[in-house]
């Protein structure tokens, strides 16, 4: 007979089984470089905003999917300056938006 801790173990299993299944959004990877932040808000809403903060500062903005690539107008010492911004489902109420330097 299955003791009840084990039937809640076997149930948490499953759902996490079906969220995996069903996830569209690619998993962070560990240990790389730039600043993350956590965010409740649904991802076609970040990238809303980070394209209408990119044309505040000139920044052309292209994107595939949950990546987007920020690119400035103008020439620094090493190029121009660009930001790849990438969006992370960390559960299914909750994204991490990875954000670095190019």
């Amino acid at each position: 007979m299955e003791s009840l801790s084990d039937q809640s173990l076997s149930e948490s299993e499953s759902e996490l089984d079906a969220r995996m299944r069903f996830t569209s959004l690619p998993r962070p990877a560990k240990g790389t470089d730039g600043a993350r932040f956590v965010s409740g808000t649904h991802v076609s809403n970040i990238i809303s905003k980070l394209e209408e903060k990119s044309k505040v500062v000139s920044f052309s903005v292209r994107k595939k999917d949950c990546r987007m690539s920020l690119e400035g107008s103008m020439e620094g010492v090493k190029g121009p300056l660009t930001i790849a911004a990438e969006i992370f489902e960390l559960t299914p109420s909750l994204r991490v938006v990875e954000v670095k330097k190019k």
